[in-house]
């Protein structure tokens, strides 16, 4: 730790993500030797973890002036100092005491390199003990008559050091020393003063001279003021000459606008010659608003107003004739000449200072973005964690006895396991939405019994917080309607979520309403209305950004992902849909939209009990292998699927699931295969199963189960040879789906959580002949780049891979025959075109055998009649999709 001071701070505040940030830098900041800048990088520190006391920690209570009169209290010795004497002044006189720092700050770097030095060292003594009084007791007259002094004061050590030091290495300086107060007093708004008292730089250049010629005298060791010409015999240099040669654009200009003199680069920067340029108007040149502010600054030369562009620098977009935009650094002088007023501006390019500007900035708003998403994902993840945690200690600890209680306990722990569920589908939802991959279901479904349900459970959750929570569909709206019933549930969850989390008092309204109805569609709009805290005007436009919370002290104190409404207004784009947001401070907001859904031919939707136990009743007796480590999913699956008549065996590793696979004491109906496992993973266990002789003979369909649900784990999966993946946490539902798939004789299924690779035990249907491209992008989550790779490959080797099939089995090398066609068959198989991939499957297992050479090779004649068209159309479909790409 750097010092007690700060580390008494930070013992302050509560853990999280971004105080773990702010300690990192601190300890690994290396403090200057000096004393003065020691205490200006504590300020900048104190500032800092001030910010996340007052602001961001939920449970620190304080207030700005009590937390630092607390700090200067426990350490006077850093409260008392220079650098923290602005922290205890207001107004006026906080800026006085900003610029006397600031001043104190630059004669402190002169001095142990000024000739005078003791002069010097009193004048910091003198500027210290008026820094150190306090202004606040001023009328504002005399405040202003003190800041007017001060930038006298400022204004004479830049002249007297400039005589001493060279004028443009004080100009640095004191430029350098404003950059370093604006990161000490970042969060301090009165810094923005220094800029008023700046004094005008890079002017010995400028200046006029009665001999408009200036010499530049020789570097010695020793220092000397400009020695006459006689004495140095170096040649003059003509104004005109240094002006021609500045880096920045010169142009000098009348107080009516008329340019009287410039050098090339000046002239270059509005794509004109020297000769073009000279009596233009300058306000000709410059945009609307830069000409209307040069103007009313020169109109107000002499009042006591703050001037926006003269004595000052700005920042302005440049466009030239070709459309390109660059910025400038613009900064304009008085010339105080008479009896015409003239001006003096000068232009600097910083279109590449402004590009790694901006990079810097995004890169720091990245940071803050994930510091914040860190820190809120662990208070929102550890809610539900302790809950769930808690309540399962006191059940075991309690026993069963209490039946009510045992039941409310239960309900506590799916509650919360349902929310961390929830978390961890926004921040997989917002992935997918980011890498435009999130699809939508078009089913039929109650959207009454959605509404209705999602506010009767919401309820509760209001009538805790005193609200009331009501919700009203209109009589025109049908109760079946087509469409994706879990993202409008998801919607809307996350609107009455945030109306119940931003409101403390009063009501919350859903309201559904017919917009327009036709035979094939009906269009409805959605309204959440709530009485809480309102947003401000001016952030109305970032609230749906990725991680963004509205910032204020009260807001602080709600914690969340930030993720809901940028991942809802993604899911109602989806929808062809727009929100749209009112909101009054401290009285309310309203969220809105419209979206399209089919009409339904079915007026109402019922779930036969009978249909169930017939299908219940089907999947008893299947044999199902569950390769599975944890325990506990162990105890759930076991229980699932007893519960259905399902005999259950069980592997604890990949290793153990192909050596209990390949023993033959049981032929398998299904094996579920989690992804990660110790000793043998599962990818690692499939290929084994897939690559051996007893599923060459019989194909056991393999469901692979795993949390992990981005895309490229699916791909890897699918290519080692599964028939579907399931999603963790499992679903009862999902599971029973792929058991009555292998029952059902079509074989048909359909299921959001559940990934379909291609069976070559599939019907060997003329469909099966052809690649499905819609069937690989729904596999590969619409990665239309991954799909075009895999078509290319298989372009690619497929060829030569025939060749040396062919070749193998002319020349009777039937094992390596046997090899290359279990290859081939991959590549066919990924593609979905099963009637290719079932005679390969044949030749790998039938011409290791001389009994079924014969067999073997009929296969071997079939598929090169099939090879040719189905290269054809590969390449047909190649092009296809990379015309649509571009």
């Amino acid at each position: 730790m750097q010092t007690d001071f700060l580390g008494y701070l930070m013992s302050l505040g509560s853990e999280s993500a971004r105080l773990i940030i702010i300690r990192s830098k601190i300890e690994n900041f290396q403090l200057p030797e000096e004393s003065y800048l020691k205490n200006l990088c504590k300020l900048q520190f104190y500032l800092e973890l001030e910010r996340y006391l007052l602001i961001y920690d939920s449970r620190y209570i304080s207030t700005e002036e009590k937390l630092r009169a607390e700090i200067r209290f426990k350490f006077p010795e850093i409260g008392e100092s220079d650098a923290f004497v602005p922290l205890f002044r207001k107004g006026k006189a906080q800026e006085i005491s900003i610029v006397q720092l600031y001043i104190l700050t630059i004669l402190k770097k002169f001095r142990d390199e000024d000739p005078d030095r003791d002069a010097t060292k009193r004048r910091i003594e003198q500027l210290s003990i008026k820094l150190h009084q306090d202004q606040s007791a001023m009328s504002l007259v005399e405040q202003i008559n003190c800041f007017r002094r001060t930038k006298e004061d400022a204004a004479a050590i830049h002249q007297e050091f400039g005589a001493t030091f060279g004028q443009d290495f004080v100009d640095s300086v004191f430029a350098e020393t404003q950059n370093e107060f604006n990161n000490y007093f970042e969060r301090v708004d009165a810094v923005s003063c220094l800029t008023d008292i700046m004094p005008e730089l890079f002017s010995s250049l400028l200046k006029e001279t009665n001999t408009s010629q200036i010499i530049f005298p020789t570097m010695s060791e020793e220092r000397s003021d400009v020695i006459p010409q006689e004495q140095t015999k170096q040649p003059l240099i003509s104004q005109d000459e240094v002006l021609e040669n500045l880096l920045d654009g010169y142009l000098l200009f009348d107080e009516y606008g008329t340019i009287l003199n410039c050098n090339t680069r000046g002239a270059k920067i509005f794509e004109l010659s020297k000769p073009e340029i000279l009596k233009r108007d300058l306000f000709e040149l410059f945009p609307e608003y830069v000409a209307q502010t040069i103007k009313d600054d020169i109109k107000q030369l002499y009042e006591n107003t703050k001037k926006s562009v003269i004595g000052r620098r700005i920042e302005i977009d440049l466009i030239s004739k070709n459309g390109k935009k660059e910025t400038y650094e613009v900064s304009a002088s008085n010339n105080y000449t008479s009896p015409l007023e003239t001006f003096t501006l000068l232009l600097r390019n910083i279109s590449k200072r402004q590009d790694t500007l901006k990079a810097r900035i995004s890169a720091e708003k990245a940071a803050e973005a994930k510091s914040t998403f860190l820190s809120n994902m662990s208070h929102e993840i550890r809610t539900p964690l302790n809950v769930i945690l808690g309540l399962s200690e006191i059940i075991s600890k309690n026993g069963t006895e209490d039946p009510g209680v045992l039941k409310k306990n239960i309900d506590g722990i799916a509650f919360s396991a349902k929310n961390l569920l929830s978390i961890v589908n926004d921040i997989l939802d917002f992935s997918k939405i980011e890498a435009g991959k999130l699809s939508l279901q078009s089913i039929d479904f109650n959207l009454r019994e959605v509404v209705y349900n999602l506010a009767n459970g919401f309820e509760i959750k209001a009538r805790e917080k005193g609200l009331t929570l009501s919700a009203h569909i209109d009589e025109e709206v049908p109760d079946v309607v087509v469409g994706d019933q879990f993202r409008l549930n998801q919607i809307l969850t996350n609107l009455i979520g945030n109306a119940i989390k931003f409101t403390n008092k009063g009501s919350i309204t859903l309201e559904v309403k017919l917009e327009s109805k036709n035979d094939e569609e009906l269009r409805l709009n959605f309204k959440v209305t709530d009485t809480g805290i309102g947003i401000p005007e001016e952030k109305m436009q970032t609230i749906f950004d990725s991680f963004y919370q509205v910032e204020s002290p009260e807001n602080a104190k709600i914690n969340g992902t930030g993720l809901g409404l940028a991942i809802t207004k993604e899911l109602i784009n989806l929808k062809k849909g727009e929100l749209h947001a009112k909101s009054k401070l401290g009285k309310g907001s309203e969220f809105y939209f419209s979206v399209s859904f089919k009409t339904s031919k079915l007026k109402t939707l019922k779930n036969s009990p009978q249909q169930n136990s017939a299908k219940n009743k089907s999947v008893e007796g299947l044999k199902v292998l569950v390769a599975e480590d944890n325990r506990m999913n162990q105890f759930y699956i076991t229980q699932l699927l007893q519960g259905l008549g399902v005999e259950v065996d069980i592997a604890e590793n990949g290793q153990e699931a192909v050596s209990i696979h390949q023993s033959g004491k049981k032929e398998y109906d299904l094996i579920l295969m989690d992804m990660h496992m110790p000793v043998m993973n599962g990818l690692e266990a499939i290929s084994h199963i897939r690559q051996s002789n007893k599923d060459a003979i019989k194909k056991v369909p393999i469901v692979a189960c795993s949390a992990d649900v981005f895309p490229e784990s699916r791909k890897k999966a699918i290519n080692a040879g599964i028939d579907f993946y399931l999603t963790k946490p499992l679903k009862e539902e999902a599971l029973k789906e792929v058991l009555f798939w292998l029952v059902d004789e079509n074989k048909d299924i359909d299921l959001e959580s559940v990934t379909v690779a291609p069976s070559p035990d599939s019907e060997l249907s003329e469909k099966s002949k052809s690649v499905d491209i819609a069937n690989l992008l729904e596999i590969f989550d619409n990665d239309r780049e991954f799909v075009i790779a895999l078509l290319e490959v298989f372009i690619k080797e497929t060829p030569d891979d025939l060749k040396s099939l062919r070749k193998c089995a002319e020349q009777e090398y039937y094992l390596q025959a046997s090899t290359v066609a279990h290859k081939m068959k991959s590549s066919f198989m990924n593609l979905g075109m099963t009637r290719h991939g079932y005679h390969l499957q044949q030749i790998e297992s039938l011409i290791k055998s001389e009994a079924t050479l014969e067999e073997a090779k009929m296969h071997l004649r079939t598929f090169e009649d099939l090879y040719t068209k189905a290269l054809t159309e590969v390449n047909m479909k190649l092009i296809e999709l990379k015309t649509k790409k571009k």
